[in-house]
């Protein structure tokens, strides 16, 4: 341990009372290093891979997920025809009587009286007036033609 310390003192002192031979011997080393392919940073063992080139541009295995390893149980069978799911009509929220099929008027619009639920449809921007093709189930104010909230225009 002192010899290393003897000797980077010995280095460091040569350096300070001769810089110009410091500097022209350290340039022969760096120019030395860099024809000869080697740099301090690349005095380590050269990096590898940890797999080999064939295993790298191989195509991957496919995936395939066994699930279905020690299943007990009776089987179900396919259909072999369709089966529909039977569905409200009003699933969506919307009540389809009123207005064209891309409309949705609320099932239950929130309004106490009928003159408050079409000004309640006019603020949220429906296009008023709105025809009637089923029932007038919420009991909103209709004109001689099928159109509920003439009047809110």
């Amino acid at each position: 341990m002192n010899t290393i310390k003897t000797m980077t003192a010995t280095v460091l002192s040569g350096v300070r009372r001769h810089p110009g031979r410091a500097a022209a011997v350290c340039a022969a080393l760096v120019a030395a290093g860099v024809f000869a392919g080697q740099t301090v940073a690349s005095a380590g063992p050269a990096p590898s891979l940890a797999v080999t080139p064939a295993e790298l541009h191989a195509k991957p295995a496919p995936l395939v997920m066994d699930f279905d390893n020690g299943l007990t149980g009776p089987r179900l069978k396919a259909h072999t025809r369709r089966y529909s799911v039977p569905v409200a009509w009003n699933v969506d929220g919307c009540d389809h009587d009123y207005g064209t099929p891309n409309v949705c008027v609320p099932w239950q619009i929130p309004a106490a009286t009928p003159e408050a639920a079409c000004a309640w449809l006019k603020a949220n921007q429906f296009y008023l007036p709105l025809k009637v093709y089923g029932t007038n189930r919420q009991h909103l104010p209709e004109n001689a033609k099928g159109y509920v909230c003439a009047g809110a225009t």
